[in-house]
């Protein structure tokens, strides 16, 4: 009884993944930008329209992908992602045109709906009971501690090969450390290694099918609570470097905002993932979407005082990276079951396409209004929303 559980070995695998998926694939890519830009003579920002073509193609597959899920092994869909995954990072280094560019997107959005958080959700919520929360805390950082370990070597080969050579000579790596994941997964725990995991006297919830989870009132308070959840996430996270710009910092206190953001963004998806453990889920997914509107207050507070952007910088990681975390987890607490795949895929859809309305709406008042002193009031009535719906699935859980 006292056996290592083999559920953390499968979310190593997990994770090895994800710092594939998304540690390269998403956060560590964008570095090439700028160069693949010159050489492809792109005018500034039109390289952007490559990677939203890739957010648009994962929020139409999210279902399909959950319907996999129900049907099929999750590490043969996870095993047809990794193989895509490596001949797309192989093939990178030649590319020519920006077409080609925008292709390569495509397939990886294909490719990130069944070897993104989808199916990882999936299975680590098979795997764990006791322990999902910090479970999913862990995974999820997975992505942030790959964007920081590789984007050192990453800079390197750039600036003494271009970005060819540094794709190849980070990307062959990661390749094999997407083939090593493979290893480590499988389907489900047998059933006696698994009564270690069980919550004790945990009431059982009602298994859910897609068409009875849509007759239910909290399927869609969850999923336009999410939904405004990742519309200020998504704007948050890729406007507030021009937030920054209109501040006029300087390099160092552009870099010391940048540091405490993605560090206390590591401590709030393992805090909020451990608090989950012992909380209702509901409870501590409240909680962080009241550090989230707390950090976006702080944020609006920095365009009269500029003082306050250390502490809008913490708490704004924390409370971005516990929603993230939360978000995941709750719907996991209502919908885990038979036809949880297709029921996750349909949120992802949903989050993903109002997490890129998020990142256009905020950029457009900005825009048209030259502050962003109204894209932070749109996101905090969002969070006050949010709240408001939650409370609401909370009383009308069974």
């Amino acid at each position: 009884m006292n056996k290592f559980y083999r559920g953390w070995w499968v979310l190593l695998g997990l994770s090895l993944m994800y710092i594939g998926s998304n540690g390269f694939g998403i956060y560590t890519l964008p570095l090439f930008y700028p160069s693949i830009s010159q050489e492809l003579a792109l005018t500034k920002g039109v390289i952007t329209q490559a990677p939203s073509n890739m957010y648009l193609v994962l929020a139409f597959c999210s279902p399909f992908c959950g319907w996999l899920l129900d049907r099929f092994a999750p590490r043969i869909i996870l095993g047809v992602a990794a193989s895509i995954m490596s001949v797309l990072f192989v093939s990178l280094a030649f590319i020519n045109t920006f077409e080609q560019l925008k292709w390569y997107y495509v397939f990886f959005g294909v490719a990130l709906s069944l070897g993104g958080v989808i199916p990882s959700v999936y299975l680590i919520s098979r795997w764990f009971d006791k322990h999902r929360g910090i479970a999913l805390g862990l995974f999820l950082n997975a992505s942030s501690f790959g964007a920081t370990i590789l984007s050192k070597p990453a800079g390197y080969f750039l600036a003494s090969g271009g970005w060819r050579t540094a794709v190849t000579y980070v990307g062959i790596p990661v390749v094999g450390i997407i083939i090593l994941a493979q290893l480590l997964l499988k389907n489900r725990p047998e059933e006696e290694e698994f009564q270690g995991e069980v919550m004790p006297q945990k009431n059982s919830t009602k298994d859910f099918t897609l068409s009875q989870a849509l007759r239910q009132p909290t399927f869609y308070t969850l999923l336009i609570a999410t939904g405004a959840l990742w519309f200020c996430i998504n704007g948050i996270l890729f406007n507030k470097d021009l937030f920054l710009s209109d501040l006029q910092l300087t390099p160092s206190q552009t870099a010391s905002f940048a540091s405490s953001f993605f560090f206390c963004s590591i401590i709030g998806k393992i805090v909020f993932g451990f608090v989950s453990d012992k909380i209702r889920k509901n409870d501590a997914m409240l909680g962080s979407i009241v550090v989230l509107g707390l950090g976006i207050l702080l944020l609006k507070t920095c365009l009269t005082h500029v003082s306050w952007l250390t502490m809008a910088a913490i708490v704004l990681g924390v409370g971005y990276s516990g929603a993230f975390t939360m978000i995941q987890l709750l719907i996991a607490e209502h919908y885990a079951g038979k036809s949880y795949g297709l029921i996750l895929g349909v949120f992802t859809m949903i989050d993903t396409l109002a997490g890129s309305i998020g990142i256009r709406t905020i950029g457009q008042l900005r825009a048209s209004t030259d502050s962003y002193n109204t894209s932070f009031e749109v996101m905090l009535a969002l969070c006050i929303i949010a709240v408001g719906l939650v409370v609401f699935s909370r009383k009308k859980k069974v």
